[in-house]
């Protein structure tokens, strides 16, 4: 215990802005979870130092075992089974915030899949060429809709969106996050674009989804300079032709990128898997 405390404020000196701990044992693949007594050392010193505690979890039971010891924010959504009420209500009268991180789960299947979205000009034109290679491999399709690994995505991503909908419904506080670039599969840009459309399909409104991605996100950071569109703020806009409050895909359309006041990025190249370099 005192050695996680010490790692905490080893931490907390070098400036760290949140501390996250790991609560999961990757369906099983790994032969322990973290000790409930680190879990609580690191909460309590990151708690001293004025740090707040996010928990990477998955099931429902590690969720329930680390709100109780006073984790600030759940990473990556509760995805063995329905969130049931008392946990509900819960994260909503303590403030935690929970972060579903819909498109972790949907990128480990939807590249061998082949919907629709994927052949589309935004994403096409955020893969790289050795990614493209890959995922257009029939025998690698093939390997990657099947089996255990496939079937454990498609069932937590189910239960996650299940999940989302009930917590967002019962006003808890959402933020947003897509574990992009954790691996290759999980595409940053496109990973983002995807969480929207995910949370769409999960039964929040379009204008909700954004809202989360932007103001939401922002007040989870502690980050007020930004979040908004409104005097005084950062002008950090994606410029999109049509309207994203209507249909969630129009955010794909990208006309042009501000970052800080200056644009950064005009608009995405037209391109197809065929013609891609």
């Amino acid at each position: 215990m005192e050695e996680a405390r010490q790692d905490v404020d080893a931490m907390a000196a070098e400036g760290t802005d949140l501390v996250k701990i790991w609560v999961d044992d990757f369906d099983h693949s790994l032969p322990v979870k973290m000790d409930p007594a680190i879990i609580k050392a690191v909460v309590d010193e990151a708690h001293e130092k004025h740090l707040r505690v996010a928990a990477h979890i998955h099931d429902l039971d590690d969720a329930e075992r680390v709100v109780t010891t006073g984790v600030d924010i759940l990473a990556h959504g509760v995805r063995d089974k329905p969130v049931p009420p008392s946990f509900v209500a819960t994260l909503k009268d303590r403030g935690i915030w929970y972060i579903a991180t819909l498109e972790l789960d949907e990128a480990t299947t939807a590249w061998a899949d082949q919907p629709a979205w994927v052949k589309t000009p935004f994403v096409v034109a955020g893969l790289s060429v050795p990614l493209q290679q890959q995922i257009n491999n029939p025998a690698w399709q093939q390997e990657n809709r099947t089996g255990s690994k496939a079937t454990f995505a498609r069932t937590s991503l189910a239960t996650n969106l299940q999940n989302l909908k009930i917590l967002w419904n019962a006003g808890v506080k959402i933020g947003f996050g897509t574990d992009s670039g954790a691996t290759p599969l999980r595409v940053p840009g496109v990973a983002e674009h995807r969480e929207l459309a995910l949370m769409v399909q999960a039964g929040l409104t379009p204008l909700q989804a954004l809202h989360i991605a932007t103001q939401e996100a922002a007040t989870l950071l502690d980050l007020h300079d930004r979040g908004v569109i409104a005097a005084g703020k950062r002008a950090d806009l994606l410029v999109v032709a049509g309207n994203p409050a209507n249909t969630i895909s129009n955010v794909d359309r990208v006309v042009e990128t501000w970052a800080n006041g200056s644009v950064v990025a005009g608009p995405i190249p037209v391109k197809t898997q065929q013609n891609a370099p």
